[in-house]
């Protein structure tokens, strides 16, 4: 039986995520403030415009990792198109973020460019740091995507009903 102790400062998945937005936003620059974002009990996803195409941190206490990224999930000649076009500038990406970015496709339709942090307890202190480090990517990366003008390839749809303003409806 797997045991779980209390961490004094830890939050909950939900504040934690609260706290990364809420510290990330002074520290992007002009015209990087203005994104959406959204959260699960699993993860955080930011996007500019394509909610496809979005960045996301994702703890992942089975493996006890962070996830922070950038998702391509769009289809696959989005997908194909964006890992091409990072893959083409690899090299100054790793030299600005770091040599423990990775490129990779995992389907046909599903790639990302992300590192990969070591989980500790989500506290103020981790939150400040995955803050920084989201704001890094989203200041190099992001000029990016919108320079490689990579035409989306599904329609936007939303997918979060509390946004559209009603209840959704089981369906039967």
């Amino acid at each position: 039986m797997q045991t779980t102790v209390a961490t004094p400062g830890a939050m909950t998945r939900r504040r934690f995520f609260d706290e990364v937005v809420g510290l990330m936003r002074p520290e992007l620059g002009a015209g990087l403030g203005d994104f959406r974002h959204s959260a699960n009990p699993m993860l955080l996803k930011v996007y500019f415009g394509n909610e496809r195409i979005h960045y996301e941190v994702w703890p992942d206490s089975q493996r006890g990792h962070v996830e922070v990224g950038l998702h391509f999930e769009d289809g696959p000649m989005s997908t194909a198109a964006y890992l091409a076009y990072f893959d083409s500038r690899i090299v100054e990406i790793k030299h600005t973020l770091g040599a423990g970015t990775e490129l990779e496709r995992w389907t046909v339709s599903w790639g990302h460019l992300f590192e990969i942090l070591p989980l500790v307890p989500l506290d103020r202190p981790f939150a400040r740091e995955i803050a920084k480090r989201l704001a890094a990517q989203i200041s190099l990366l992001q000029p990016m995507i919108e320079e490689a003008a990579i035409p989306a390839e599904q329609r936007e749809r939303r997918t979060d009903w509390r946004e559209r303003g009603y209840r959704q409806r089981a369906r039967k």
